[in-house]
């Protein structure tokens, strides 16, 4: 099985980590984008948006579950065929709840741009910016070397 192991600078990944427990402490009890059911039935509605709701959840302590005291012994997380669908989803829903949460006023351009300077961002939200920069390498990282939804 394919796996990529990432070494990260303990001391900068450390505050970025306290951005992305907040934001997964959002999530818990609300979906990172609001889900649009065909049906009107209440009942029907209320179970599929707690099975996402659990599903999203269970991929952002996935993700979580990586930055553990190991994590802070060593620096090194490991991304696994395994867990990188898991792991790319609680990226992108993590990332969508820093934007909505903390970069809703950063321009898109520069909340995109791979190459965007850090003083381009209003102090208050660089932090939040540098998390969201991060999760997005870490998706980048495991579509270049991993294959997610058993595309090998």
């Amino acid at each position: 099985m394919k796996q990529v192991e990432i070494r990260l600078n303990i001391g900068a990944v450390a505050p970025l980590l306290d951005v992305i427990k907040q934001a997964a402490d959002d999530l818990r009890t609300t979906l990172a984008i609001r889900a649009r059911f065909p049906e009107e039935d209440a009942d029907f509605n209320e179970t599929w948006t707690q099975e996402l709701m659990a599903g999203q959840n269970s991929d952002v302590r996935e993700l979580l579950g990586l930055f553990d005291s190991e994590f802070f012994t060593d620096g090194a997380i490991a991304i696994t065929g395994e867990n990188c669908d898991s792991l790319l989803r609680a990226c992108a829903a993590l990332r969508l709840r820093i934007h909505e949460r903390w970069l809703r006023e950063v321009p898109v351009d520069i909340v995109e741009d791979p190459d965007a300077e850090i003083t381009a961002v209003a102090e208050v939200a660089r932090l939040p910016f540098a998390a969201y920069t991060f999760l997005d390498q870490i998706q980048k990282i495991i579509l270049e070397h991993l294959s997610p939804a058993g595309t090998e």
